[in-house]
């Protein structure tokens, strides 16, 4: 009895066992497999930023422009294999980003299976946070397999500008002013204005005479001015801005990077004109002094100051010429009569021709006429006149002119009655001419006879 009772126990442990190890078998079998369907958390993702899980990259940040590396993992927990699995973020916009191969996807995740994505930017000033999404296909099952992550980062950093401008204020000076900006969104702690070019001249910042401005918050601006003296000549500035913004950052590996110094430069030209020379000065000659007059000795009479000339003009026997002689005494004028031949031409040199009068002889009758004179009762004719009244008539050969009426005379002023508008005098002014002549010569002449009587 007691040996059937340990043969019944050991049958009793022998299929507990047998249970145990089929329950243990379903329960595995029960686990994901290559043929199982899609899951709730059948695709996982996690971002790192600069190595910086999630948001870790906010703080302290990443300096501006510095290269910002972000990592996708891409974990498929499901059995079934993942198709086309793409990675859509925006907080990197405009980046690439590469899957195993160079493909901006990877083809296919199979179950259990991870993959890594990375994309590269340089950052940009401010925060970049959003929410990360990849997406992968089950083309047999035709169903979509999602999932999110949130992650971001800060991108720091104060950034100096400089600009300077160069005035000039006189023959040897000349004003640069130079303008330091803070374009980043940290402040900018200790900034010096220095200029290589001119590192004699003192520059001032803000009202102070030191070149220093202390604290120079996002977006503002600090003005430095300084005076240059110089002698003439071409001139360039050249200044520079130095500061920091005192701020630790992350690197592409995650570790603290010290704050760099931060500079700025830039240029001017300016031009010094020499003064032009001082105008000669040219003395004004003296004024002259006149002349005290001078007494006349003692016992003299006082000296006359000489009579003024006489103004020049024409004698009145030019303003009233004679008329001209009779024909008689015409022929005593000398001068050339006309294209008639002279007289006795054809005789031997020193005869006389017939009927004249040798040279220097009086005519019978004729009373002695000095050299130069002319004959009592004759009157000098002028040249003009005595040639063309010796000259002959000419023949009028051409048809006689038709006759046209004559315009009326203009009636003539009382000085038209004694001149011709040709300056010869008319008959009424010859007479009043030799009246005027004769009037005082009478009266002369009566005068000094009777003084005699």
């Amino acid at each position: 009895m007691i040996i059937g009772r340990e043969g019944a126990g050991a049958t009793r442990t022998r299929w507990l066992l047998t249970g145990l190890l089929l329950t243990g078998s379903c329960w595995s079998a029960a686990g994901p497999s290559a043929a199982d369907g899609p899951t709730a958390n059948g695709l996982a993702l996690e971002v790192t930023v600069n190595t910086r899980p999630g948001l870790g990259a906010l703080e302290p940040g990443i300096r501006t422009g510095a290269a910002v590396v972000k990592s996708y993992r891409l974990t498929n927990r499901g059995g079934a294999d993942l198709h086309d699995v793409r990675v859509h973020d925006p907080a990197m916009p405009g980046a690439a980003i590469r899957c195993p191969g160079g493909l901006d996807r990877v083809p296919m995740l199979a179950g259990l299976r991870v993959a890594y994505c990375t994309a590269t930017a340089p950052a940009r000033p401010g925060a970049w946070v959003g929410d990360v999404r990849a997406v992968g296909q089950q083309p047999y099952l035709r169903a979509m397999v999602q999932a999110t992550a949130r992650s971001g980062y800060a991108g720091v950093g104060a950034a100096l500008g400089l600009t300077e401008t160069a005035r000039v204020t006189g023959p040897d000076r000349a004003e640069v002013r130079y303008v330091v900006a803070n374009h980043g969104n940290r402040p900018v702690h200790g900034v010096r204005v220095s200029d290589p070019a001119l590192p004699a001249e003192r520059i001032g910042c803000g009202g102070s005479p030191q070149p220093v401005v202390a604290h120079l918050a996002p977006g503002a601006r600090a003005t430095c001015v300084a005076s240059v003296r110089r002698a003439p000549g071409t001139y360039e500035s050249r200044g520079q801005a130095d500061g920091s913004d005192l701020i630790r950052t992350l690197d592409v590996r995650g570790g603290a990077v010290a704050p760099p110094r931060l500079t700025a430069r830039s240029s001017a030209r300016f031009t010094l004109r020499a003064p032009p020379p001082p105008a000669a000065h040219v003395p004004r000659p003296p004024r002259p002094v006149p002349a005290p007059p001078r007494r006349p000795p003692v016992g003299l009479p006082p000296e006359r100051p000489p009579a003024a000339p006489p103004l020049p003009g024409p004698p009145l026997i030019a303003l009233f010429p004679l008329p001209p002689p009779p024909p008689g005494i015409a022929a005593t004028v000398p001068g050339p009569v006309g294209p008639a031949p002279p007289p006795g031409a054809g005789l031997p040199p020193g005869a006389v021709p017939p009927g004249a009068v040798p040279p220097g002889a009086v005519p019978p009758g004729a009373a002695a006429v000095p050299p130069g004179g002319l004959p009592p009762g004759a009157v000098a004719v002028p040249p003009g006149v005595a040639r063309q009244q010796a000259q002959p008539p000419k023949k009028n050969t051409s048809r006689p002119p038709r006759r046209t009426q004559r315009p009326a005379e203009p009636r003539r002023s009382l000085a038209g009655r004694f001149m011709r508008r040709d300056r010869t005098p008319t008959g009424l002014g010859m007479l009043s001419a030799l009246f005027l002549i004769l009037l005082p010569a009478a009266i002369a002449a009566a005068v000094f006879g009777s003084r005699r009587l």
